[in-house]
């Protein structure tokens, strides 16, 4: 059925009139407000640099105009006190929004003891880039892909049983039957760096920034070799390297290798309380979106040596999923594993 002119020019009028309501109400709902960002790190590091510079670019994008800053919540267990804090304390009305490490969402499920936080409820504004870990040989050692860690152990430095410098060789290990001797104990990747140097360990983990960034030669004059990263998807600074996944043979070693690529895809994201208004979060998602094609912010992230690699809300929520179809008892003894016990 054809429309006559006048009803379509009235339809035309109707669906203007409705775009730029929303456009008022979300204006109206942000408009003259303060935005805190809550971070869950110290002022100093990789999250701090992330959430300075999205702060900086993100406010134009909001209708309204609000202002945004920054509240730190570091220490060693800054991650789990906000995801806590955001749960249980923050408020709930669209003026607070955050970021926790990485390894917190994936924390509830493998220790759900652990935490007082629901990250199934989590409203995911979206994320710049994933963080993916990788673990790699130093030139000079005997040892130089999976094959021959299989074959002859070899040691790798890590800081922690809590870091992914212990994490993924320790996975490796159990589920695909590397004989990595992991070395506890290094003061960051500029110690485990020098200890490569000195002989001292044939390999460390860490991503692949912390190389390009603390150790641009080791890239350029090929002294140290990645053989694989933690992240669902590969790195593109490092195409040839496979992901753990792509390794996994059975259900058990997909299922715990799922895991360790959750927290990779958590990397920089940001995320509303369960509580936060719709209209809110709506509002955030789309101008983060449009904050990650900002050219003044792209400009920053590279003055910065920070990647942008968006990751969508919807990809966020699909991690958060897949995890739920874990068996419990799997992640728990999955958790066990990674924790070296």
């Amino acid at each position: 059925m054809k429309e006559s002119q006048p009803y379509r020019i009235a339809g035309l009028a109707l669906a203007v009139a409705i775009g730029l309501t929303g456009h008022a109400l979300a204006e109206d709902f942000y408009a003259g407000k303060r935005v805190i960002m809550i971070v869950g790190a110290p002022p100093d590091g990789s999250y701090a640099t992330y959430s300075r510079t999205l702060a900086n670019h993100l406010p134009k994008h909001i209708p309204g105009n609000p202002t945004i800053e920054l509240e730190y919540r570091g220490g060693g267990g800054g991650g789990l006190d906000t995801a806590n804090y955001m749960d249980n304390a923050a408020p709930q009305d669209g003026t607070a929004f955050g970021i926790t490490q990485q390894t917190i969402p994936v924390n509830q499920f493998i220790r759900p003891k652990s935490g007082r936080y629901d990250v199934t409820k989590w409203q995911w504004v979206g994320g710049i880039a994933p963080v993916r870990n990788m673990l790699a040989l130093w030139h000079a050692c005997p040892v130089q892909s999976i094959e021959d860690a299989k074959k002859e152990a070899t040691k790798v430095g890590a800081t922690a049983k809590s870091s992914p410098m212990f994490i993924v060789p320790q996975m490796m290990n159990h589920f695909l039957g590397t004989k990595f001797d992991i070395v506890l104990g290094y003061d960051g990747v500029a110690a485990t760096n020098l200890a490569m140097e000195q002989g001292e360990i044939c390999g460390r983990g860490a991503s692949w920034v912390s190389v390009l960034s603390g150790a641009p030669h080791y890239a350029e004059k090929k002294l140290l070799k990645p053989i694989v990263v933690d992240g669902a998807k590969r790195d593109p600074a490092l195409p040839d390297v496979p992901t753990l996944l792509e390794l996994a043979q059975t259900d058990e070693q997909r299922q715990a290798f799922q895991v360790v690529a959750a927290s990779a895809t958590f990397g920089r994201s940001y995320f509303f309380p369960a509580g936060a208004p719709k209209e809110a979060v709506e509002t955030m998602r789309k101008a983060f979106e449009e904050t990650m094609k900002d050219p003044d912010f792209l400009a920053e992230a590279k003055a910065q040596k920070i990647s942008v690699e968006p990751v969508s809300a919807e990809e966020l929520q699909q991690a958060v999923e897949e995890l739920t179809k874990i068996p419990p008892e799997t992640l728990q003894a999955i958790g066990k594993v990674m924790a070296g016990s």
